[in-house]
């Protein structure tokens, strides 16, 4: 029940207020007046009490005599508003995320209000690791806010777990997540593991070193499953046999190309990862054949090792 006009409290006025901009974003002043149930200078009062401390209020007299208050499109107090199928669609989006603590209470957030939106079942993805958990958001924050990290690190090729510094610049998310960044120790862009991070944290005592996000792009497209020598890139080619190279051609890793050629395709992949990229065309089999002299000597020496070591086996 509405008070008398220039009779309500102070906190019925503000939720009133409240209300009334959430039902639209911009009211005239006799308008929202009335609405409110209050006298025009009262709730001037009360809205430019708002406006200075924590309610994004506009006025706007150029209409004279009419004076109109607006808020930005969406505000809600803490929060924003949206949409029906907007909110279904980031539920969805979620769904769609690797399964981790956080990610499953902001569905559970939102399910009660989006119908039809429990679909855990329908969607499978891969789980998060616990340390992904645990640090992922903290090596985002280094790329988003150009801070230094400051993380213990175990290296797969030193064999050695220590205390490093870098400048995240981007971090990619697939089957085994890790984050392009400037190593502070080494100087130049290195791919770190999410896996091989224990402890991280933002470091705003050691100097953000920020590069050239399309030196960061060629560093990214030329790395091969989170793997990069730091070499200048060379360009690799192999041919992979029909039928096998249907299957090929439509899983093709980020950064390369093909083209159809007789009895199968030709991939092309400028890359600074000629290790791992041999590993994935021994990984072909016969179906695979390198036909560039530094991929074809890599794939050889593999191939060689691998046999070297079945008939060191053999009685």
């Amino acid at each position: 029940m509405l008070l008398a006009v220039g009779r309500r409290s102070d906190t019925e006025t503000i939720i009133a207020i409240f209300h009334a901009f959430l039902s639209q974003d911009t009211w005239t002043q006799a308008r929202l007046a009335k609405h409110v149930g209050i006298a025009v200078p009262a709730l001037r009062n009360r809205l430019n009490e708002l406006q200075g401390r924590w309610m994004p209020l506009e006025r706007d007299d150029r209409e004279h005599p009419h004076v109109y208050w607006s808020i930005p499109k969406g505000w809600i107090p803490g929060g924003v508003k949206l949409k029906a199928e907007q909110a279904i669609e980031i539920v969805r989006q979620l769904y769609r995320q690797p399964k981790s603590k956080s990610r499953d209470r902001l569905i559970k957030s939102l399910t009660p209000f989006v119908p039809g939106s429990s679909t855990s079942n329908a969607v499978a993805t891969r789980a998060s690791t616990e340390r992904e958990e645990q640090h992922l958001s903290t090596v985002e924050d280094s790329a988003r806010d150009k801070i230094a990290l400051r993380f213990r690190y175990y290296g797969t090729r030193s064999g050695n777990e220590g205390w490093r510094h870098a400048s995240v610049h981007r971090v990619v998310l697939a089957s085994r997540s890790f984050f392009i960044a400037t190593c502070h120790k080494r100087g130049g862009l290195t791919n770190f593991r999410l896996e091989g991070v224990s402890s991280a944290a933002l470091d705003n005592a050691e100097l953000y070193r920020d590069c050239d996000p399309a030196k960061v792009d060629t560093y990214d497209r030329t790395s091969f499953r989170g793997f990069n020598t730091g070499e200048a890139p060379i360009v690799c080619e192999f041919f992979v046999r029909t039928p096998e190279a249907r299957g090929v051609a439509r899983n093709l890793e980020y950064g390369m190309t093909y083209e159809d050629v007789p009895g199968g395709i030709r991939v092309r992949f400028e890359n600074a990862a000629l290790p791992a990229l041999a590993t994935y065309v021994v990984g072909l089999g016969a179906a695979a054949k390198p036909l560039t002299a530094a991929l074809e000597s890599a794939v050889a020496e593999l191939a060689q090792g691998a046999l070297n070591s079945i008939a060191s086996t053999k009685p």
